[in-house]
């Protein structure tokens, strides 16, 4: 099945695909919720989606495999989209009204306003208020490393919310990792699950970080 399903996705997805899609008696969609509710737990937070014993190596060696997908790929590209747009069905995501924004379109879209933040300004605020796979702000955090600089992206504040449970810890993995990976830091990370017109009490916070040189750059 795993080999069936990587020829529907970009190369760079395939072996992701692969390495979540050969789960034995889980379904791929059921490791991709495995796959995040992991990558989370690895970092401190409390269990999502709880990994059976029996898919728990599996999992560990998707978690190997999206490292080193990171690590090869551009800055912040948009990788779990597309995993996870091929295991979703096509009924589950039309009913959600989920149609992933390619990385080549959001890209485009970023360098539509590549102007750097201004030297008086201390803070600039991304909001996407239905972030999907955080293609957007991944998109935007890409082009500001690529034509500004780490220290322009210190400045940001990202912001995303979105209904799903999915698509909003998509968002946060995919921000947090390539932080990690490409040692590079981006001023502060909200991510939150609910419905965007709702009031703040009636959100999930599913991820919150803030960059230690933040402060000292907007000082």
């Amino acid at each position: 099945m795993a080999n069936k399903l990587s020829q529907n996705v970009p190369s760079y997805a395939k072996p992701l695909v692969d390495a979540l899609g050969d789960g034995y008696r889980y379904s791929p969609a059921e490791m991709f919720r495995y796959f995040l509710s992991a990558v989370m737990e690895v970092w401190g937070f409390a269990p999502w989606y709880p990994t059976p014993v029996e898919a728990r190596e599996r999992i560990i060696n998707a978690i190997g495999c999206y490292d080193d997908l990171v690590a090869k790929e551009e800055p912040f590209k948009d990788i779990l989209g597309v995993v996870y747009a091929e295991f979703s069905s096509k009924g589950g995501k039309q009913l959600l009204g989920q149609f992933f924004t390619p990385w080549s379109i959001a890209v485009m879209m970023a360098n539509l306003d590549s102007e750097p933040v201004s030297k008086t300004q201390a803070r600039k605020v991304l909001s996407d208020p239905a972030c999907g796979s955080g293609v957007m702000l991944l998109a935007r955090a890409n082009q500001i490393l690529e034509n500004h600089s780490p220290d322009e992206l210190c400045r940001w504040k990202f912001y995303g919310c979105d209904l799903d449970a999915i698509c909003v810890r998509m968002t946060g993995i995919q921000l947090a990792a390539n932080c990690a990976v490409h040692r590079v830091e981006i001023g502060e990370i909200l991510i939150v699950q609910g419905n965007t017109l709702a009031s703040s009490e009636n959100k999930q916070v599913i991820l919150h970080a803030s960059s230690p040189r933040r402060l000292a750059l907007a000082s």
